[in-house]
């Protein structure tokens, strides 16, 4: 193998690839990456047997083939490189690289052990922009579960029913869900992708309106995004029906402005601290009354209490929550004003925009102790 390419080309085809490459194995040729030259092009593959991804560039071939080096030490050589482009090629068993004023020399491994990615016919699929996909990832993710003892919930539900993209994600104590009509007619199919495979895509997308490609079949899910492609395994189970946890009516409904709520959540959740010997946190207790809505904190560290300005109907209430959940939620809504709507004091409460009904949050409050 020879070739000769732009060093940026090199270093971004490593900083995707890399995500995948595993720190531990018994399989020590997993912790490599495994380099093909051919037809003007230079593919970089790693692959952990659970998730795999795969990135090409264009780069000057002068002889084809591949190798498999260690990935690590790759990434660290290649980033102390200041040349705009450098020469790649194998020798007797062993890599070398070639900047202007360095010569730098790998120990290889066999190709042909390295595991590729597998190949497969995609049963359903759906394109959409990558920034709309990033989106809705963004809204979702913080709410997988990683509780190891419960599976199904380590990942989101992507599913496509009547042209809708719907990405939902349950941790026991909250839901978030996403949706985004498609103006395309796509063939119904459902999903449960791996927390730690949106993590490593979100590090991919990009923000403009490339596409990216989202294909299943019956074991594994594709990702095709630009010059990389993802392959994933799907989490097998049943997911929760969560249309079943989702209020449909509401006692109390406030309406208020995202940023003043979530100001002041984070102000009172400081007083919020664990207490080590209960291992949970002091609840924030939120109250709704004619004036608009109190927060209010008492723990070991002291008290807080905060007055917000909003819209309230209905009857007045107070709740419990851990702030974390509702702050990680407040946190991705764009949207300037949002409702907030009760049933009672320990029933799943509803976040969602004022103004669409693509997303909304669901969380669990925390039932207070009397006073």
């Amino acid at each position: 193998m020879n070739i000769k390419c732009n060093l940026k080309d090199l270093i971004n085809g490593l900083n995707i690839v890399s995500k995948t490459t595993p720190t531990r194995t018994t399989m020590p040729i997993l912790e490599g990456v495994l380099i093909e030259a051919y037809n003007g092009r230079v593919k970089l593959t790693t692959n952990d047997l659970e998730i795999g991804c795969e990135h090409s560039f264009e780069s000057n071939v002068i002889e084809e083939g591949k190798i498999v080096v260690d990935t690590k030490t790759l990434n660290e050589i290649i980033r102390r490189i200041e040349d705009e482009e450098i020469e790649i090629k194998v020798e007797d068993n062993i890599f070398i690289i070639k900047s202007i004023n360095g010569t730098f020399k790998l120990t290889v491994m066999n190709p042909l052990e390295y595991p590729k990615l597998p190949v497969f016919n995609v049963s359903s699929s759906i394109e959409l922009d990558q920034n709309v996909f990033k989106d809705m990832v963004r809204r979702t993710i913080f709410s997988i579960s990683t509780d190891e003892n419960r599976p199904v919930y380590n990942g989101a539900l992507i599913k496509v029913e009547d042209s809708v993209l719907t990405i939902v994600t349950i941790d026991g104590f909250r839901l978030s869900l996403r949706k985004k009509l498609s103006d395309k007619k796509i063939d119904d199919f459902k999903a449960i992708i791996p927390g730690r495979t949106l993590s490593e895509i979100l590090k991919i997308l990009s923000d403009d309106e490339g596409k990216i490609k989202i294909g299943v079949n019956k074991n594994q899910a594709l990702f095709e995004i630009g010059d990389s492609i993802v392959v994933s395994r799907i989490i097998e189970g049943e997911f929760l029906n969560y249309n079943s946890i989702i209020p449909e009516n509401y006692d109390t409904r406030v309406k208020v402005t995202t940023k003043s709520l979530l100001d002041a959540f984070e102000r009172v959740a400081l007083f919020a601290k664990e207490n080590k010997e209960k291992d949970k946190k002091s609840p924030v207790k939120m109250t709704i009354g004619i004036d608009g809505i109190t927060l209010s904190c008492v723990s070991e560290t002291g008290d807080a209490k905060e007055l917000i300005n909003c819209n309230v109907e209905g009857k007045e209430i107070e709740v419990g929550f851990n702030p974390r959940y509702v702050i990680e939620a407040l946190k991705v809504i764009d949207e300037k004003d949002i409702y907030i709507e009760f049933t009672s004091s320990i029933s799943p409460v509803l976040i969602k925009s004022t103004a669409t009904n693509e997303y909304i949050y669901v969380v669990l409050p925390i039932k207070l102790k009397n006073d």
